[in-house]
């Protein structure tokens, strides 16, 4: 597969860099974007919340991936794709990179990849659109970059915002590596995607193991190595964390919102609520709701969003 000729790993594009074209930060409760492309190299952090995309590669082959806070999707020029957000509010910080002739030699892709190994082996093959855990380390990054551009009086690059966009790349390069080099890395983001579009389903660790195709032992392992805590745990807090999303946000029945979210008895669920909200399903929605009608009327600006003209 040949790359895009505004592809960040296109050879043709060594000798360039970066332009930000467009950068915001948005929240969202329910959002679903049309399938589009564009030339320009996208990258979406979820600070909270959930998101899911999908995205078509340059093999016709199509995928929908499912991505977590703290995680980021990196998503190279032309590739078709679809954010979409179901019913849990989500922060989105987003930054798209146009590839532009630079006349700075210290700034160009060949020049960050002679810094770095790591960034050299990133840029040597084509990564049309993978999903990166984070550390903390890339976002404090790119809320500078977008800090720096809301007090920008211009929209010319200079040697900091260059800087900041050099970083941002060894960052990614980096994560990237440490990422692919975790063990049973590809298990786990098989068992959380599947977690994520089935958890009001009977999800049992020996049903995900055999979908996995590795040991309910191993799953586990996994899952303490990953996360700090085991399937079963990781499955409730999950289902807790969408329970509270439906609380505060709908009128549906408790019972009702108890089966959405997988319980089918009423003390597990209550027990589970305790133990990871320290209240009860009724206190919560009625604190929640309450808070939530004082933000309505005192919160003027929700998102924001900035463009650049290329």
């Amino acid at each position: 597969m040949e790359t895009c000729h505004k592809s960040a790993f296109n050879i043709a594009n060594r000798n360039k860099w970066f332009h930000l074209s467009r950068y915001y930060a948005h929240t969202y409760t329910c959002f679903d974007m049309i399938v589009h492309s564009h030339s320009r190299i996208e990258i979406m952090y979820v600070f909270t919340g959930e998101m899911h995309i999908e995205y078509t590669l340059p093999d016709g082959k199509s995928e929908k991936k499912s991505v977590i806070s703290n995680n980021y999707v990196f998503i190279d020029s032309s590739v078709p794709h679809k954010i979409s957000v179901n019913n849990i509010n989500t922060k989105i910080y987003n930054i798209e990179l146009s590839i532009t002739e630079t006349s700075e030699n210290n700034f160009s892709i060949n020049a960050i990849c002679a810094q770095e190994n790591s960034v050299h082996s990133f840029f040597s093959k084509p990564r049309w659109l993978f999903i990166c855990n984070d550390d903390g380390v890339f976002l404090q990054n790119l809320i500078l970059i977008q800090k720096y551009m809301y007090t920008k009086t211009d929209n010319e690059p200079d040697a900091y915002l260059n800087y900041l966009l050099s970083a941002a790349f060894t960052i990614i390069a980096k994560q990237y590596t440490q990422n692919k080099k975790q063990v049973g890395s590809v298990y786990i983001n098989t068992a959380i995607n599947y977690i994520f579009e089935n958890f009001h389903r009977n999800v049992t660790l020996t049903s995900l193991a055999q979908i996995c195709g590795i040991s309910p032992n191993y799953l586990n392992t996994l899952f303490s190595q990953s996360f700090g805590y085991t399937f079963k745990e990781y499955l409730n807090r999950y289902r807790i964390m969408r329970a509270t999303t439906l609380l505060s946000s709908t009128n549906l029945p408790i019972d009702e919102i108890r089966e959405q979210v997988g319980y089918r008895n009423k003390i597990s669920f209550n027990q589970n609520f305790w133990k990871y909200m320290e209240n009860t399903p009724k206190k919560y929605r009625q604190e929640t709701q309450k808070t939530n009608i004082t933000k309505t009327h005192s919160e003027t600006v929700r998102n924001t969003y900035w463009h650049i003209q290329d």
